[in-house]
């Protein structure tokens, strides 16, 4: 695909992104970490210490992945501290980092329940 087919699908998927409930933002960067886009919610500064330590991360998880298995290729990144929960796609390109709100999983607890007789 060429640039403007990638910029089309970004586009896309941020639409995508934004629609989910409890996204607080997101960053795009380049490999480098240089921000190419930013949600709103997300000043600047903060957006660009995102970008580097992500794009820093996401390399090292890349050639972790390619280290276990030079046929394989990172695609995905999820990680969940306390508060938030931060989901980092890589691609050759981009790499998109979606900031959320995180809330444990209600787990089914039924069952757990007794039997009624």
């Amino acid at each position: 695909p060429n640039r403007q087919q990638t910029m089309s699908a970004v586009e896309e998927a941020l639409e995508r992104i934004k629609e989910q409930t409890g996204v607080e933002g997101y960053v795009i960067c380049n490999s480098d970490g240089i921000v190419l886009r930013r949600s709103p919610s997300i000043a600047k500064a903060i957006a660009d210490n995102i970008a580097q330590s992500m794009s820093k991360l996401a390399q090292s998880a890349r050639d972790v992945t390619r280290d276990l298995n030079p046929n394989d290729d990172l695609k995905n990144l999820r990680i969940k501290t306390s508060r938030k929960e931060l989901i980092v796609s890589h691609d050759k390109d981009f790499i998109v980092i979606v900031i959320q709100e995180w809330r444990p999983a209600k787990e089914d607890q039924s069952h757990l329940q007794q039997p009624t007789t």
